[in-house]
């Protein structure tokens, strides 16, 4: 399959979470770009794109660059409008998010680690389990999402983990399933948007 990555890691600040993303892209044709404001999306002969993770270490879902724009808007209005399959991970996660119009909030204390997470009744079918245990390294959540555009499949007790656009190819994870260990890996979550 031929990838799209969008990185939204920091150069020179890729963390393990981006290590292992790359590890679990390998059998993949991957072709990746650096997000930064004014980039352009050339997801041509892209079978998937996929968002990155990123953030902690430079700009967040909610700053700005330049005339009160958002750093990722250009990211966001590219949600808005391709119509390629898109997985986002974490930042992408809250960059899906925000394009739909759904708050993103900062946390209190920054979650690390495995946590359970609750499927809800629409995840159960399409996940197979009541509860997922999954690698977490955010400072942003979102609480709700838009209900009439997007499935949530899962949820914490910080808000809303994970989910599937209601008639566009678009599944994304507050989570980090390239990190191994996880209930669901990054291979089915690409195998459940096929």
């Amino acid at each position: 399959m031929k990838i799209l990555l969008i990185n939204n890691y920091q150069q020179g600040n890729e963390t393990a979470t981006f290590e292992a993303l790359m590890l679990a892209l390998a059998e993949h044709d991957v072709k990746m770009l650096r997000y930064r404001p004014g980039i352009r999306f050339d997801d041509r002969g892209a079978d998937l794109v996929v968002l990155s993770g990123g953030g902690g270490e430079g700009s967040e879902i909610h700053d700005s660059y330049s005339h009160n724009k958002l750093w990722y808007q250009d990211q966001i209005n590219y949600v808005l409008s391709s119509q390629k399959p898109i997985i986002g991970l974490c930042m992408g996660f809250e960059v899906i998010a925000r394009a739909y119009g759904s708050r993103v909030l900062e946390l209190k204390d920054y979650i690390t680690g495995f946590r359970r997470l609750k499927t809800t009744e629409a995840g159960l079918s399409s996940l197979g389990g009541q509860s997922l245990t999954q690698y977490e390294n955010h400072r942003f959540y979102v609480p709700e999402i838009s209900p009439g555009e997007f499935t949530v499949l899962a949820r914490s007790e910080t808000g809303v983990e994970m989910v599937r656009h209601r008639t566009r190819p678009i599944l994304a994870t507050q989570f980090h399933p390239e990190i191994r260990g996880g209930s669901l890996d990054l291979r089915s979550a690409i195998k459940a948007l096929a």
